[in-house]
């Protein structure tokens, strides 16, 4: 399965074609002006029209062609086929009748159009070997972790056994006896375990798919090093005048990029796609390019209409197959269906499923009885305990008068303690043989007194009562006393009572927020365990990613210690596996990185695929390693 296309991210492949097609640009810019100045005169003069339509025409496919950003997504096969073919291969015939310059430029541009569809179609074929090589890696892990583990492999033999055996019996004949007896020997060390057969299988489709994955490396380090080099001087300024004898090479350059591209898939199209080929294809293209010069002049290149049916070739024929014949081969050697993989899980599912049902089925009313309860239970608890203790704690705040903590009616105290006044009065006056002023003033002053708590005239009287209890008792002074300390206790005990509503009204908000935590604080560690549920889900995602990172980067150092050539280089195949492991840290960088970190990885992305020397990337590695080492954790 191939990865999605990543249109919207930086990639090594779209930044290589982003720099070709620049450098086309900039030679377009030189051609048309020069050719400019004269071009206008010869329009003014109205000779042919055809011409400029024709050069009209071809400026409107260049610009569908361009690639103007590095995030730009590349073009379609199918798209790039439709643009190069509504372009007419021969110049008009009025062009005999024309001035030489405006087919000299019509000519150009032809050419141009040539090369930006070329830069086109290497982006494509980069593209595909390199989804098709990340897609191997993974099929190669899966294959690398069933080899490694013999529990892994006798679970493969487990999963397969079915299936061999039904792939046996089918093949069987009447020679297979004699077969067996012929092989018995040769199988003497498989038979010693059940599990040699499947180790053996496991082994020969990883290392198929290792093959076909160097193949890809190479041809991609092939491409990107040696395919289609300009080599334009960057030092000339925009507007310099354009060379004749620089836009010879180009052509040639770009003739060159599509007889490689078409060799390197009719040679994987063949079978011959082992990692060397890729190397040796140079060389092959060189040598035919040599006869072709040989026979003709040096400065022989192919006319455009020509390269430009190869590209036809290549975009309509040759890259469907080649795509086609590498998904084939995945499938073949790739890891297991789903089918052979989940065969066991859903037999067993099928065969309990039937008892599980019929249990399920029995007690489908104590179940409906249990999820009611708990949701009932659920329910009161969130009303009760969450719900009415949040309203009743922002009635507080509001300071409603039901919301008001109270052990006692506010008018209480008050109407006792002007009873006990009047009784004690009453009592005093009662005993007391004074004149009227004497009386209010008396009056005022025992007010005053049992106000503050003081009721001597009364224990006075209580004590002297107590003498003669019989005669206190007959009279009613000794009763009355007796209830007038009852009154005062009440009195007491009320004003008590009080001080502690008063304690109680101060700190409201206090006894709100205590009412409503253990509401909250089951409430909170119900969510949190579900969010725990969920979120390990989530840990582990992260955690897998911050792996998957830390294990691209490692197989970038890994793959720059790999033995370089006599230059200091690394190798085709070496550099393609670069370019592929470099592609993944991009793709897991983008899942742990954003923002400013993520434009300066892309940054040290950039410099580590065009550094020339493996020194100078192995120092790029290791700053990756300590700028985003805490990503990495």
């Amino acid at each position: 399965m191939l990865l999605r296309n990543l249109s919207a991210k930086m990639s090594v492949i779209k930044s290589k074609i982003h720099s070709l097609d620049l450098q086309l640009d900039r030679l377009e810019r030189q051609k048309c002006d020069s050719h400019l100045d004269t071009l206008r005169l010869i329009e003014n003069d109205e000779e042919d029209d055809s011409i400029f339509e024709y050069i009209s025409r071809l400026e409107d496919i260049i610009s569908a062609l361009s690639v103007t950003s590095k995030s730009q997504p590349l073009l379609h096969s199918k798209h790039i086929a439709d643009l190069i073919s509504k372009a007419s291969f021969q110049l008009p015939i009025e062009q005999r009748n024309c001035s030489n310059v405006a087919a000299i430029h019509a000519m150009d541009l032809l050419w141009l159009m040539t090369g930006k569809a070329t830069v086109q179609t290497l982006g494509v074929l980069l593209k595909t070997l390199l989804d098709q090589t990340i897609s191997l890696n993974d099929e190669i892990y899966y294959w690398e972790d069933v080899f490694a583990s013999h529990w892994h492999s006798g679970f493969y033999a487990l999963q397969t056994s079915p299936f061999r055996l039904w792939s046996t019996l089918v093949e069987g004949d009447l020679g297979g006896m004699n077969r067996y007896r012929q092989a018995t020997y040769q199988r003497v060390p498989f038979r010693i375990s059940a599990l040699g057969g499947p180790r053996s299988q496991v082994n020969q489709n990883r290392c198929a798919l290792k093959a076909l994955k160097d193949f890809n490396a190479s041809a991609i380090g092939a491409l990107m090093a040696d395919c289609f080099r300009l080599n334009l001087d960057a030092s000339l300024p925009k507007r310099a005048n354009y060379d004749p004898e620089n836009g010879d090479n180009w052509r040639g350059t770009t003739s060159r990029a599509v007889i490689i591209m078409e060799t390197l898939l009719q040679t994987s199209l063949h079978g011959d796609d082992t990692p060397g080929c890729a190397e040796d294809i140079f060389g092959i293209v060189d040598r035919e390019l040599d006869e072709s010069k040989s026979k003709d002049d040096e400065d022989y290149f192919e006319p455009p209409t020509r390269v430009i049916e190869r590209l036809t070739h290549i975009l309509e024929d040759l890259l469907p197959r080649y795509t086609a014949q590498s998904i084939l081969k995945l499938k073949r050697f790739g890891r297991p269906p789903r089918l052979v993989r989940y065969w066991l899980p859903i037999s067993a599912t099928a065969l309990c499923g039937s008892t599980l049902l019929k249990i399920l089925i029995s007690r489908r009313f104590e179940l409906l009885s249990w999820v009611t309860h708990i949701g009932s239970t659920c329910i009161e608890f969130w009303s009760n305990w969450v719900m009415e203790p949040v309203q009743k704690l922002i009635g507080t705040i509001r300071h409603d008068d039901t919301s008001e903590i109270a052990l006692m009616s506010k008018n209480s105290l008050e109407a006792d303690r002007a009873s006990l006044e009047r009784m004690v009065v009453d009592f005093v006056l009662d005993r007391d043989d004074s004149t009227h002023t004497d009386r209010a003033m008396d009056t005022n002053i025992i007010t005053s007194k049992v106000r503050e708590g003081d009721l001597t005239p009364v224990l006075r009287a209580y004590e002297k009562d107590l003498r003669t209890p019989f005669i206190g008792t007959v009279r009613g002074d000794l009763v009355r006393a007796l209830l007038i300390q009852v009154q005062k206790t009440k009195v007491d005990v009320e004003i008590a009572i009080g001080g502690i509503d008063a304690l109680l009204k101060s700190q409201e908000l206090v006894f709100g927020f205590v009412g409503l935590t253990p509401g909250i604080m089951v409430s909170y560690a119900c969510f949190r365990w579900v969010w725990g549920l969920l979120g390990n889900r989530r840990g582990l995602r992260t955690g897998r990613k911050h792996e998957e990172f830390r294990r691209a980067l490692r197989d970038v150092h890994r793959t720059l210690l790999l033995p370089p050539t006599t230059a200091g280089l690394l190798a085709y195949k070496n550099h393609g596996l670069l370019i592929c492991e470099t592609e993944t840290l991009l793709q897991k960088a983008h899942m742990i990185l954003s923002g400013a970190d993520l434009r300066a990885f892309q940054e040290d992305i950039g410099d580590l695929i065009q550094g020339n020397e493996v020194y100078r990337q192995l120092s790029i590695v290791d700053r990756l390693g300590w700028s985003y080492s805490r990503q990495m954790r």
